[in-house]
């Protein structure tokens, strides 16, 4: 079963509930009412014949062995006449077509009435006769005579619709009760139809939108403006969808960059096997060398691929301990200072002392040398790299700065996404395959740091690690 028709079946299914119970209770309250205004009807009668009797009771010196008992009998037998009972007036058409069908069917015998009782202060009967009793509730009018009560007049109240006039109001009555029952189901089900249709066209659209996405068509938007839950959710779809169509263009172009990068040194080395075999080159040192630095390259390329894949799976084997972060960074920029001073570049280095850190040692230094050697590889020469490292708010900070050529924001928030190079000019000067800080950003990650980049004050590129001290790392677990 479909929503829509789940949601059309609650509709009606709550709908007739609710209009089944009205009208019950209307019913109900119908003919309980109806019958508390005939009793009132006959009440009022016994008040009337009530009158006639103080007057009856005056004229026979105030007792009732004086009255004339015949007399008497004639007033309780006129009382109990059937009474026409006023109802209310039916429209013109209405009231033609009954007094037609009264005239047209023979009339039935008039019910016997309730009969009347006179009794006396003590309850004896002075006149009348009690042939159906109802001791539990009856109605009694009491005869006062100078505000001296004289004596009752009983008679059973009624309990169920008796004349032929009551019974065919309370059938006129429970007929428009049910055609107004029906014009209101009739109704319900055309407004539930309705409002399901209306409820459900978003969901529609939502579930066409994300049909498109299942089908790779990540182009396409919902765009609807709501307020409500599915208006978010709609929103979510087209977040997703976006988020499908980035994931699939760099997907693209990582395959697209892994064929450039792999390609690159695989035609170098056939170019040179291919001139070597045809005897244009000679097999020399020179020669040999040139092909082991192309199979070298290649070979980086691969373990960074490798490495790259590792940390992105968190596959990474790390081994953390105790490790003087200060040492470390001063170890790595005396290792650089040797490659920066032959390109023109000089390393300044600020080191708070003794910072402790909680890492894996290799893994470390892999980030600091790959980060740093980003710089040489990417900074003018004369140059200049800043290297300061300080704790600030119980975090460890290194900030690692350099000269033109600079960045731009937009170029930084790219920079860590793998085998991303400007096209400018801080293109690619080295061997590099593109990965190294991709890996960088997993590995201080891996370490509950972050690693970012930002144009420099010195007009090139800063980058600045965040590690946690090892007091913190600590707190944290």
């Amino acid at each position: 079963m479909t929503i829509s028709h789940r949601l059309l079946t609650a509709f009606i299914g709550i709908t007739l509930m609710v209009l089944s119970a009205t009208l019950l209770l209307a019913r109900w309250s119908f003919e309980y009412g109806f019958l508390d205004y005939v009793n009132a009807l006959e009440q009022n009668r016994l008040q009337q014949l009530s009158e006639i009797l103080v007057e009856e009771y005056r004229s026979a010196d105030n007792s009732w062995q004086n009255v004339d008992f015949h007399r008497l009998r004639q007033l309780l037998r006129q009382a109990n006449l059937p009474q026409r009972i006023p109802l209310p007036t039916p429209p013109p058409r209405e009231q033609a077509r009954e007094q037609a069908r009264e005239q047209a069917r023979p009339r039935p015998p008039l019910p016997m009435p309730p009969q009347t009782v006179l009794l006396d202060n003590d309850g004896n009967v002075i006149a009348g006769a009690i042939t159906t009793p109802d001791k539990q509730n009856p109605i009694v009018v009491a005869i006062m005579v100078d505000g001296v009560r004289v004596g009752e007049l009983h008679t059973a109240p009624k309990r169920h619709f008796a004349t032929a006039q009551e019974t065919a109001f309370s059938r006129q009555q429970l007929s428009t009760s049910m055609v107004i029952a029906l014009f209101s189901i009739v109704l319900a089900f055309i407004v539930s139809m309705l409002v399901t249709r209306k409820f459900l066209a978003p969901i529609n659209r939502i579930a066409t939108g994300v049909a498109k996405l299942s089908n790779g068509d990540y182009d396409s938007r919902i765009h609807q403006p709501r307020k409500d839950e599915l208006g978010q959710l709609m929103a979510d779809v087209d977040h997703l969808a976006v988020a499908l169509n980035e994931a699939q263009n760099a997907r693209r172009a990582w395959f697209a960059n892994i064929s450039h990068e792999l390609r690159t040194p695989t035609t170098v080395l056939v170019g040179e096997l291919e001139a070597l075999k045809d005897g244009v080159r000679q097999l020399d040192m020179n020669q040999i060398e040139s092909l082991s630095q192309e199979a070298l390259r290649l070979q980086r390329l691969i373990d960074d691929l490798y490495q790259l894949s590792l940390s992105e799976l968190g596959a990474l084997n790390y081994h953390f301990e105790s490790l003087d972060f200060s040492y470390l960074v001063k170890q790595q920029v005396a290792s650089l200072n040797r490659q920066a001073t032959p390109l023109g570049i000089t390393i300044t280095c600020q080191v708070e002392p003794h910072i402790v850190i909680n890492g894996d040692n290799q893994r470390i230094q892999q980030l600091l040398s790959n980060v740093i050697q980003n710089s040489l590889a990417y900074t003018d020469k004369p140059g200049l790299i800043s290297i300061k490292l300080a704790v600030q708010k119980q975090r460890v900070v290194l900030v690692i700065e350099d000269t033109p050529p600079g960045v731009t924001q937009a170029e930084c928030d790219k920079l860590f996404e793998p085998l991303y190079r400007q096209e400018q000019s801080r293109s690619r000067r080295t061997a590099g395959g593109g990965l190294g800080l991709a890996i960088c950003t997993n590995i201080a990650k891996a370490h509950r740091g972050s690693l970012d980049a930002s144009p420099s004050s010195f007009g090139g590129l800063q980058m600045t690690l965040t590690l946690p001290t090892q007091n913190e790392q600590f707190n944290e677990q």
